[in-house]
């Protein structure tokens, strides 16, 4: 999944700004022999992305901002059972491993990028013998530190990402019929 995230941020392959945030994303394992990018649109200030290889297929709907974000500073640490954090060495790591541009992962407060989120569900959180894919819905920005709650009580085959009362991210799983 890395070397489509690599391919999504790389400045000679599509050579999209660097003030996008993914507001929604969808991985599965259907991939294709060679790189290949099915789709890149552009609409108003809306960037939609679709391309696959051999590790999978990867859409992505793409905000260009036109102001900055406003953002809180200060990260929420509360551990429990089902928890996902990430410190502010490993999102420098993955902007690194993937050659992400976007000055929000890369300073102060660290926002943790939206494709490390969906690369940690699918590799740490999910059945592979039942899902083959998985997408994923950005409500507010997780910061480095942050400890976010994965709740899947309410309903089957969706995941909450909580902060307190917070829903910071949805992810829905889906098995090889699209469905869960």
């Amino acid at each position: 999944m890395r070397d489509l995230l690599a391919l999504l941020t790389d400045e000679t392959t599509l050579n999209l700004p660097t003030n996008c945030v993914i507001t929604k994303a969808y991985f599965d394992t259907q991939g294709t022999a060679n790189t290949v990018f099915h789709d890149v649109e552009y609409r108003n200030n809306r960037i939609f992305v679709c391309m696959s290889n051999t590790s999978g297929t990867l859409w992505v709907d793409l905000l260009q901002l036109t102001r900055p974000l406003q953002i809180r500073q200060i990260p929420k640490v509360n551990e429990g059972d089902k928890t996902l954090a990430f410190t502010k060495d490993e999102i420098i790591q993955f902007v690194e491993d993937v050659n992400d541009r976007n000055r929000i992962h890369r300073e102060a407060p660290y926002i943790v990028p939206g494709l490390l989120i969906l690369e940690h569900l699918w590799n740490h959180m999910i059945n592979h013998n039942t899902t083959v894919g998985v997408s994923i819905r950005f409500l507010s920005p997780m910061l480095a530190d942050d400890c976010v709650n994965i709740d899947n009580r309410r309903k089957m085959g969706v995941l909450d990402g909580l902060l307190d009362d917070m829903v910071l991210f949805k992810a829905r799983l889906y098995d090889e019929h699209k469905t869960m």
